[in-house]
């Protein structure tokens, strides 16, 4: 076996027989589970993942659409080489790049130092599986620092922590568009706490805030509204109720190269791109167009703080 084994995605349709060989020798054969639980509906939906070494399979596993790792699998003749760790590895990337905000799996019980090796915890008590001692294991996905591409990107989390993390590393500008600026994702400690450090951090800094409804926020109140009253001359927020390109949106826009963006309610997923000025770019020009339509509204300056 070569020093590098190739590990990909690959498809259930045209990988089939092989994905099921593999399963079928470690776990009907080598571990007697009964072959109508092995061969499961859920490998139409699951995202599988192939271990191979010059075209020879040496294993494999799945991920499910809920986050739960499944199926792994290293064929006998090929274990002791780190190829289960690779696997997994890949797995728990793959799914960081994606937007899971938690993994879990069912381990058998004399492999729960294999997963806690990789970060997973037990959870719940042990149960029997196929007749095998089991134990659940869980990975929550922390995505602080995230610092690189990642689709997928579900709302509020971890959209609300990847905002965070620009806000936080924005050197001069930060750009802001949401609806109403929901209180989910804007209105934490740290968040405000990371605004009002680079509204403080040179007289260049410019925080720019656009929002189309005011009512929640002079409702409720806003941590970022007191801070916009207390900085105005760094932070602004301006209003524009009406305009014929107004996107169903929310993104927030760090300095020239790094946005994190969610679709209008119809698309389910957004994406976060820490490292790219041609796209940071297009929500620039977007936002400053519709920047110049806005307007500061009184119903912000009443608010009583």
């Amino acid at each position: 076996m070569t020093d590098e084994p190739k590990l990909e995605v690959v498809s259930w349709n045209l990988n089939r027989e092989t994905l099921r060989s593999i399963r079928d020798k470690v776990f009907i054969e080598e571990q007697g589970v009964p072959v109508e639980i092995e061969h499961d509906d859920h490998d139409e939906t699951a995202t599988h993942f192939l271990i191979t070494d010059k075209y020879i399979a040496l294993g494999c596993g799945r991920l499910l659409p809920d986050g739960k790792i499944g199926r792994m699998a290293v064929l006998p003749e090929h274990r002791g080489k780190g190829l289960g760790h690779m696997l997994l590895n890949y797995i728990v990337d793959y799914a960081k790049h994606r937007g899971y905000q938690r993994l879990y799996l069912h381990s058998q019980s004399h492999a729960n130092g294999f997963y806690e090796a990789a970060g997973f915890s037990v959870y719940g008590e042990p149960f029997e599986e196929a007749g095998i001692a089991h134990s659940a294991m869980e990975l929550p996905i922390d995505y602080s620092g995230a610092d690189q591409f990642i689709t997928g990107v579900q709302y509020p989390e971890p959209f609300a922590t990847l905002a965070l993390e620009l806000a936080r590393t924005a050197s001069r500008n930060l750009r802001i568009y949401s609806y109403y600026l929901d209180h989910d994702v804007f209105d934490s400690a740290e968040f405000a706490d990371a605004v009002s450090t680079l509204a403080r951090s040179g007289r260049y800094s410019d925080i720019r805030i656009l929002i189309s409804d005011p009512r929640p926020l002079v409702s409720r109140g806003h941590r970022l509204l007191q801070l916009a009253r207390r900085l105005s001359s760094t932070i602004s927020i301006r209003v524009l109720a009406e305009h014929p390109e107004l996107p169903e949106a929310t993104y927030v826009v760090r300095d020239t190269d790094g946005v994190v963006y969610k679709p209008d309610e119809r698309s389910r997923d957004g994406f976060y791109e820490p490292g790219s000025r041609a796209s940071a770019k297009k929500f620039v020009d977007g936002f400053d167009a519709l920047w110049r339509w806005g307007e500061r509204d009184p119903r912000l300056r009443q608010l009583t703080i």
